[in-house]
């Protein structure tokens, strides 16, 4: 499967951590945040969540030379989520006693997971202000989850969602994922606490940069982001128009389950890689233009 390798790697900063931090670098040189991401996830054993742990501190102990601050984005099924929540605390308090002056966000995995990664991550945000979390537009409960976070100021990214769910949990038409996202987005603006409005989705950046600019919201209490190399065209643009972007960059040698992984769990994955690549290299986007 390394025949796949030179088409994940546009999308993937990396298979190793120096590799990752000269990309990273890079995007910090051009105006950029960054998200970073060690793939990985589910894993089995204590050793291995420890090793996820400890890749992330080795992380944190390079990117200093950056003098910039680093969200680091941690799945807790890498953490130990599956063997134990204690286990999954300790690994987390390890890495936030390190981060100072950057972040650590709780990624969202499966709906199997979401209301432990939830509960874990306002728990310890009570003492820990540099922690995060994430939530998905698609899932029915997030409106109740969005309040949440607004009432204890954690600092949250909205995205869409990427898994398979069932329709009594998650909404499945793209009209009501954009509706939702739009509601939510709308508060977490308002209301929330730094939030990151996660999407390539040209439409929503569209209504949001309206709403922004309607309700003179300030370019500094809240960021953009998108994923590593896809959309640069709207990455640019949305630099080029005073936002703050951050990009969400992955790494690992973790690299083809995650693709593959990501683009089987719902065919729209493939359609939207596909479709942007063709946006992107052919300037066919409307918001880069206006």
């Amino acid at each position: 499967m390394r025949i796949l390798y030179p088409f994940a790697k546009r999308f993937i900063a990396g298979e190793d951590r120096q590799t990752a931090l000269k990309n990273i670098k890079s995007l910090y040189e051009q105006g950029f945040l960054c998200t970073v991401d060690v793939l990985g996830e589910s894993v089995h054993t204590e050793d291995q969540a420890v090793a996820a742990k400890n890749e992330y501190l080795n992380l944190l102990k390079d990117i200093e030379t950056f003098h910039r601050p680093v969200d680091l984005s941690a799945k807790v099924s890498a953490l130990g989520m599956d063997i134990s929540y204690d286990l999954c605390k300790k690994n987390v308090e390890e890495l936030i006693d390190a981060v100072r002056h950057h972040t650590v966000r709780f990624d969202m995995e499966g709906s199997d997971l979401t209301e432990r990664t939830l509960k874990l991550g306002l728990e310890l945000q009570k003492n820990h202000r540099n922690l995060g979390v994430v939530l998905q537009a698609y899932l029915r409960r997030t409106g109740e989850d969005v309040q949440s976070v607004i009432n204890q100021g954690v600092s949250t990214r909205l995205c869409k969602g990427a898994y398979k769910e069932p329709e009594t949990i998650a909404y499945q038409s793209m009209d009501q994922i954009r509706e939702n996202f739009l509601k939510q987005a709308f508060r977490l603006l308002k209301e929330g606490h730094l939030p990151a409005i996660a999407t390539h989705d040209e439409i929503l950046i569209e209504q949001i940069s309206r709403f922004i600019e309607k309700e003179n919201i300030s370019h500094d209490s809240f960021y953009f982001e998108l994923l590593y190399g896809v959309r640069r065209d709207i990455q640019q643009a949305l630099l080029g128009k005073g936002y703050q972007v951050r990009i969400y960059v992955p790494y690992g040698k973790a690299w083809l389950p995650y693709t593959l992984r990501r683009l089987a769990e719902r065919k729209e994955n493939i359609l939207f890689v596909l479709k942007s690549l063709v946006r992107e290299t052919f300037g066919l986007g409307k918001f880069s233009k206006s």
